[in-house]
């Protein structure tokens, strides 16, 4: 799961937010732990963009000592997270309000910004022969849902990240430039092969090539 604070905050720390967080899960029967460490350095094992800096956190969610939660013993939930300390500028966010598990608020990006962030992974990500097919299925979903990309932001994080050192801003025409030649150099196979375990129904991207991709990106790529 990925998080970002609103500003920098380099100082950012977990620990102040445990307590409560221990005491809901213990009302539901479960105990954690969290082991937390500080990625320093780039690296290009996940992708490309991983900054340093980014707080990473294995929280481990387990029952607690039956008949006391009701549940088996060997329950275990691993969740990993990073926190960005340092989120790239221009974002646009909105809150939302849910009633379960209990009444609460959070603070999201909203979708121009969240589409600009998905484009900076399509882009940017460098799995060589691992190609992240969900990259591209979430790109497609947001293309139908005619959602405009963030473009401030998205060059925000593309400068952040080393992807864009132009000195002029970017335009939706150098984005689709970029998407374009992206989309000229894919093996269409492995993203297929990435994302078939998570749809019910192949068929709906048997029509995924170069040249639907760069079709739908000319006639459908809106821009804020």
């Amino acid at each position: 799961m990925d998080f970002s604070l609103l500003t920098k905050r380099t100082d950012f720390s977990l620990s102040s937010y445990l307590p409560k967080l221990e005491k809901t899960l213990h009302s539901y029967g479960f105990e954690i732990s969290i082991q937390e460490k500080i990625k320093q350095h780039s690296t290009n094992v996940q992708s490309a963009f991983q900054k340093g800096n980014s707080l990473v956190h294995l929280i481990k969610i387990f029952a607690l000592e039956a008949p006391v939660s009701g549940f088996p013993s060997n329950a275990l939930i691993k969740i990993k997270f990073e926190i960005d300390i340092d989120p790239p500028k221009d974002a646009g966010f909105e809150k939302k309000y849910k009633l379960l598990p209990q009444l609460y608020s959070v603070t999201i990006y909203d979708r121009p910004s969240l589409f600009a962030g998905k484009l900076h992974a399509l882009l940017c990500r460098n799995w060589q022969r691992r190609e992240k097919g969900r990259d591209f299925y979430d790109y497609i979903w947001y293309l139908q849902e005619k959602v405009p990309v963030n473009l401030h932001h998205l060059e925000v994080r593309m400068r952040q990240s080393g992807h864009w050192r132009q000195s002029e801003s970017m335009t939706l025409q150098s984005l689709k430039t970029m998407l374009i030649d992206r989309f000229e150099n894919v093996d269409y196979d492995l993203i297929k092969q990435d994302v078939l375990p998570f749809i019910p129904n192949p068929k709906v991207i048997e029509i995924w090539s170069r040249e639907f991709f760069i079709a739908v990106t000319n006639e459908m790529l809106p821009a804020v």
